[in-house]
């Protein structure tokens, strides 16, 4: 979600909590509200504490979600590193040319397939190109006919090819989980009721009432605001950065290890 949006939704919910409460106060009278606030009260703690915990493990699970895909990220780019590294130690021109496919993935990732993911698109297809390329040239080597030793080929290239794909297709399934509906109808219609239920009570200032009314809305929407944000971690204007892709395009650039 943007965060525009997010500031523009916050306000209206204060100015909606506000207006049917001042409606509440015009069409009910104080003193006929002030008969029920002990009863009113006792409700109302229990509805709020349901409300907060379940507000509570939902901004829980979209961060933990947040950081498992900012953590997949980062595993995906030291993958994508190992392999240029390795391909430092393999004869010309195919340690070139791995190392050419190598700083193109992570390019098209940086440039092109994360601004797809930022407005809700899928994957850059040339990325899976490049991934598909990098296999067959890897695949292709053949250890006994030149001086790459076999551990080199078996257990490090191969292991860490596989390790990158694992991770492109974990990074590409975090970018399209989000809280399921109904989820949200609940968190919404919670939201709600409980904001409502704050009309029943009878304050003799009702600029204080007004006051605590806007107060509780504003946490309540800023904490759904939050989730919302979080909620689909490549998307919106928070986001998870390409920070490592960028670290790793640098290191590709300025490591003498590299053959570009």
């Amino acid at each position: 979600m943007h965060i525009v949006t997010g500031l523009i939704l916050v306000s209206l919910a204060m100015v909606i909590a506000v207006g049917g409460l001042v409606l509440v106060q015009r069409l009910v009278p104080t003193e006929r509200r002030q008969r029920h606030n002990d009863v009113a009260g006792f409700i109302y703690a229990v509805v709020g504490v349901a409300y907060a915990v379940l507000l509570g493990l939902m901004l829980i699970a979209v961060w933990e979600e947040w950081n498992e895909a900012e953590a997949t990220t980062t595993e995906e780019a030291n993958e994508l590193a190992e392999i240029f590294w390795l391909a430092h130690r393999l004869p010309e021109p195919e340690g070139r040319h791995i190392q050419e496919l190598a700083r193109s993935y992570a390019e098209e990732v940086v440039n092109e397939e994360w601004p797809l993911m930022k407005q809700g698109g899928e994957g850059s297809a040339r990325a899976w190109d490049y991934l598909d390329e990098m296999r067959g040239a890897i695949e292709q080597l053949d250890p006994s006919a030149t001086d790459v030793p076999q551990v080199l080929y078996n257990q490090a290239l191969l292991e860490r090819l596989h390790g990158l794909a694992d991770a492109r297709k974990e990074r590409l399934l975090d970018a399209e989980k989000g809280l399921p509906s109904i989820l949200w109808v609940v968190l919404i219609l919670g939201g709600a009721i409980a904001i409502g239920f704050t009309y029943l009570f009878g304050l003799e200032n009702s600029l204080e009432h007004t006051l605590m009314v806007a107060a509780l809305t504003m946490i309540f929407a800023l904490t759904l605001f939050t989730v919302a944000a979080l909620d689909y971690p490549f998307r919106g204007d928070v986001h998870v950065e390409p920070t490592a892709f960028e670290q790793v395009l640098e290191r590709f650039e300025t490591s003498e290890l590299s053959h570009l």
